[in-house]
């Protein structure tokens, strides 16, 4: 993955995984399917958790929803690190939601749903780090391919963080250092970490990103 530069909205666009100078290497297996029952917290900032309102009958038809960050909460604190918060969001509104060539895409190409959410993790010191995922499901595996390619390329745009639209940590910008992406199929996982104050975290932001996505 190239180097890229922030996104219009003050999203990122994708690093090459720059955070290697972070240490206590941790392996955070976040899960693209379903599965999983922990939850920990409430949203981010809010105390509540939060979705976008769609109708059944459209979320019916996807298959990422809010077991993908159940699952990837439970599997986060089952590898020791504290999960302070988390606020979810379910649309099938993938335009509305990216910015860039993404959006470009997605327009001529729409998504069948997309599930994000925004982790807000503990390291050892105290201090907070966001871990920003994105679950998007296409119509076939083809446009599947062509939004995974995308996202990988330098200078394409994003899924737009959840943590940019709602919540405390708005003004916190993603570099895009810490960044993974996984295809599943018709899915495409998107995660990004972050350090909130800006400083070498305990936590490996390239590991956690990397464990992320599969």
């Amino acid at each position: 993955m190239g180097r890229r530069i922030g996104g219009p909205e003050g999203g990122s666009d994708k690093g090459s995984g720059g955070a290697g100078t972070v240490v206590a290497a941790i392996g955070i297996a976040v899960a693209v399917g379903a599965g999983g029952t922990s939850v920990v917290g409430g949203a981010v900032g809010s105390g509540t958790s939060a979705s976008s309102g769609v109708s059944s009958g459209a979320r019916s038809q996807a298959r990422v929803s809010n077991q993908n960050s159940q699952a990837a909460e439970a599997r986060v604190v089952a590898r020791g690190v504290r999960v302070t918060a988390r606020v979810t969001d379910d649309t099938t509104n993938c335009v509305e939601h990216s910015y860039g060539q993404i959006r470009d895409l997605l327009r001529r190409q729409p998504c069948v749903g997309l599930h994000r959410a925004v982790f807000e993790l503990r390291d050892r010191n105290g201090d907070v780090v966001l871990l920003a995922v994105s679950w998007v499901e296409m119509a076939d595996e083809a446009t599947a391919r062509d939004l995974h390619q995308r996202l990988d390329t330098h200078g394409t745009g994003n899924i737009t963080e959840l943590s940019r639209e709602r919540g405390r940590y708005r003004s916190v910008r993603y570099t895009g250092d810490a960044y993974a992406s996984h295809r599943d199929g018709t899915v495409v996982v998107n995660a990004q970490a972050q350090p909130v104050a800006r400083r070498v975290s305990g936590l490996a932001l390239t590991s956690i990103v990397t464990h992320a996505v599969r």
